[in-house]
């Protein structure tokens, strides 16, 4: 809740890759450090010989997490110094300086990559934003009020949500999308 004559300031993520499918352990260590992270995630049944299916949790893109701004650039990256499992913070190409994701954007990425929601696809962001299509807001439905592209993919329409390297194509029908100009 915000008070009084206090600046409310937006939350802002980092974008942040890992090596050698380690995000779980990176994310583990962020939370060590009082660091509040995201790894967007998805059920996988994997099935072994003579058992029943078993469902687990598992990250949509290996390397890929996102950890929230809660200092200044040089304090954050003195506070991840330290840690023992290598990684690099995504970068803006024309300033250097770290590519800062405003809170709204990850809040739709959350909303999308909803373990609990079938009707997702995954790919890259290059793909994914290579997509024909015009831009949205949800208007109905349990993901009212997400912005994002309308595109049709093998004769369905889905709505497009791209973050630094991931892409997600939510299955939402035209009809619950209003046009944004």
């Amino acid at each position: 809740m915000p008070m009084p004559g206090v600046p409310c300031t937006p939350k802002l993520w980092y974008a942040v890759q890992t090596f050698y499918n380690k995000e779980l352990q990176l994310g583990e260590l962020f939370a060590e450090r009082g660091l509040s992270y995201f790894i967007p995630l998805r059920y996988v049944e994997s099935y072994q010989a003579d058992e029943k299916p078993i469902t687990r949790l598992v990250p949509v893109v290996h390397n890929l997490l996102f950890l929230e701004k809660t200092d200044t650039e040089s304090v954050m990256l003195e506070r991840l110094r330290d840690i023992p499992v290598p990684f690099r913070l995504y970068r803006n190409r024309e300033t250097q300086k770290l590519y800062e994701i405003p809170d709204r954007c990850l809040l739709d990425l959350r909303a999308a990559c909803d373990p609990s929601y079938s009707g997702n696809l995954y790919m890259e962001a290059e793909q994914a934003d290579a997509r024909p299509g015009k831009r949205v807001r949800v208007i109905r439905g349990p993901f009212t009020g997400l912005e994002g592209k309308l595109t049709q993919y093998k004769k369905k329409y889905y709505v497009v949500v791209t973050i630094a390297s991931l892409g997600v194509l939510l299955h939402i029908p035209r009809w619950y999308c209003e046009k944004i100009s």
